[in-house]
């Protein structure tokens, strides 16, 4: 080899991007043999990557996308690539079934026998799914995850790759087998990516800790429209125009939410119709245009789920403070903390002759750090938006200091609906005990509601459905409105379970899952205690209410009702 050789391949071996087009050969639909150029999809992956790196970040993605964007070809070339340009280095490429882990080693080999000969290295004979390289002592193995376990189990490695991981029947314990596979080395490569397939699980589970920031890996989210190809041009502007006329407002809404070509607005017709049957959800899974999209495909979504996404959307763009309530002197005052409990959307701006204003909802959790969280929603009943909401681990007796604080900061003039069903009734004898303003509970048993001299919301099978549907109808006529991107993420994931039964999904079969409902069932309650309250006021009463409000009441402990 000649020197010029040398530095010409010292050169472009030193970027994956340069290496790949101008070594890698991928074969296309059509069968032919072509360059690997990257594609738009794959570009912002090898962005996103080599950003990583220069942070001095872990390379460790978790990628979400959608249907043959080619990131599985990305991460086994550059496997390849980091292979055969280090010594005594070993990865593993794991495929969900067998044809797909063949698939994979066909492309692996694809790629080793298209090299140029002077970077081929020289190959190990052997029988196995993997790549040998015997002066280098390098090799790529490629396993099936239907191995359950033992995939992996006796060997190390430096870098994995495992591609449909939504799709294993055992993912957790594979996952848990090979990445015990890896030591700790800086310049590791591990790559979790799939499509989605349903709401829970493993793979569902590790892209909800990588995007709330609860792991080290990187989160990528590959929408349908990030590939260029997918477009239907028009063959005439006849047709073009006919299009634009047979538009449907959904259509329409998700031109202007996410930018779209006419072209691609075509694909996605087409695409729909054509590969899914005209079945919006299965559409949606294997052509998202965001996370949550994607993993809202099965089960039974008790709120509608274009209302729920479109609101999601919009919430994004909004960028509350962040923060905690605190004394200051007497008064009670919002300071800014990146990791406060509270976001504050909007200033209350508030006027000493309303009454009536504010109606707030509180679920009690346990407190407990991994367990469910505690939530309160506040509604201003002037503008019918959220105008905060609370959410954290907290213990139940400290949440009535919170609720304490929320109340004496909006004037002494909002009302909590707290479920006093286990922790709760911890929350309300603190609550009590304040002065706060409470609701008092409601019984249905002669078919409408009547009025008890019980503190709290007492949640049974028949009082839940009647909350939730109270919610449901409010989500669906707009009826109030909610900057919280958690609480529309939950109301995605709130279903019909099997039973009938409504919670988060998956929540039956997995206590640990990381779909939650704390702030749907929140804003239930905080819908139910406006629908009692009674109207916004703009002058003091001039007679006493009929219900049994807090403030009419002699506050004696012994004859209150929890």
């Amino acid at each position: 080899m000649t020197e010029k050789e040398r530095q010409w391949l010292a050169t472009d071996i030193k970027i994956y991007s340069v290496f790949a087009e101008k070594y890698l050969k991928i074969k296309t639909k059509d069968g032919r043999i072509i360059p690997f150029k990257f594609n738009s999809a794959q570009q912002k992956v090898d962005r996103i990557v080599n950003e990583v790196i220069k942070a001095g970040k872990p390379q460790k993605f978790i990628v979400l996308k959608a249907r043959q964007e080619g990131i599985s070809t990305y991460f086994s070339g550059r496997g390849l690539w980091r292979n055969i340009t280090r010594k005594f280095w070993k990865a593993a490429v794991i495929g969900h079934v067998k044809d797909a882990s063949n698939n994979l080693f066909e492309m692996i080999k694809r790629f080793y026998n298209y090299l140029d000969p002077l970077l081929q290295p020289s190959l190990q004979a052997s029988n196995e799914k993997k790549l040998a390289f015997s002066k280098l002592e390098s090799e790529m193995k490629i396993f099936t995850a239907e191995g359950g376990d033992s995939v992996g189990r006796s060997d190390n490695f430096q870098d994995l790759i495992l591609t449909e991981v939504a799709f294993w029947r055992d993912a957790k314990a594979v996952l848990t087998a090979v990445f015990n596979a890896v030591g700790k080395i800086k310049d590791s490569l591990l790559v979790i990516e799939s499509t989605a397939n349903g709401v829970g699980g493993e793979f569902y589970e590790r892209w909800q800790a990588a995007k709330n920031g609860e792991s080290d890996f990187t989160p990528i989210f590959l929408a349908w429209f990030e590939l260029d190809e997918y477009k239907v041009d028009f063959l005439t502007q006849n047709e073009k125009d006919r299009f634009i006329k047979s538009l449907s407002e959904k259509e329409k809404n998700r031109i202007k939410t996410y930018n779209l070509t006419l072209e691609q607005a075509n694909w996605y017709r087409y695409t729909l119709a054509n590969n899914c049957g005209n079945d919006e959800m299965m559409m949606s899974q294997e052509n998202p245009c965001n996370d949550i999209e994607a993993f809202v495909s099965s089960g039974r979504p008790v709120f509608d789920t274009q209302t729920c996404l479109r609101n999601y959307e919009l919430s994004k763009r909004i960028k509350p403070r962040i923060g905690n309530l605190v004394y200051r002197g007497d008064e009670v005052v919002f300071q800014d903390n990146e990791r406060g409990y509270i976001k504050l959307f909007y200033e209350p701006n508030l006027n000493p002759l309303e009454m009536y204003r504010f109606a707030a909802g509180c679920d009690v959790a346990e407190g407990l750090e991994q367990g469910d969280y505690s939530v309160i929603p506040v509604l201003d009943r002037r503008t019918m938006e959220v105008i905060l909401e609370w959410h954290g681990h907290i213990d139940p007796d400290l949440l009535s200091d919170e609720q304490e604080k929320i109340y004496k900061f909006l004037a002494k003039d909002c009302y909590f609906n707290t479920e006093k069903n286990n922790h709760g009734l911890t929350t309300i004898v603190g609550a009590y005990k304040k002065k706060i303003k409470q609701y008092y509970n409601q019984t249905f048993e002669k078919g409408y509601a009547t009025d008890s001299s019980s503190i709290g919301f007492k949640t049974s099978a028949q009082s839940k459905v009647i909350v939730i549907n109270d919610l449901n109808e409010w989500i669906r006529e707009s009826i109030f409105s909610s900057n919280s991107i958690g609480f529309w993420d939950e109301c995605l994931t709130f279903v019909k379970n099997a039973k009938g039964q409504m919670q988060a999904q998956g929540k039956d079969e997995d206590k640990s899952t990381k779909c939650y409902d704390d702030r749907v069932i929140a804003y239930a309650l905080m819908i139910h205690c406006s629908l009692w309250m009674p109207n916004l006021n703009l002058q003091l009463p001039k007679e006493p209410c009929s219900r049994p409000f807090m403030e009419d009441m002699e506050l004696v402990t012994d004859e209150a009702t929890f």
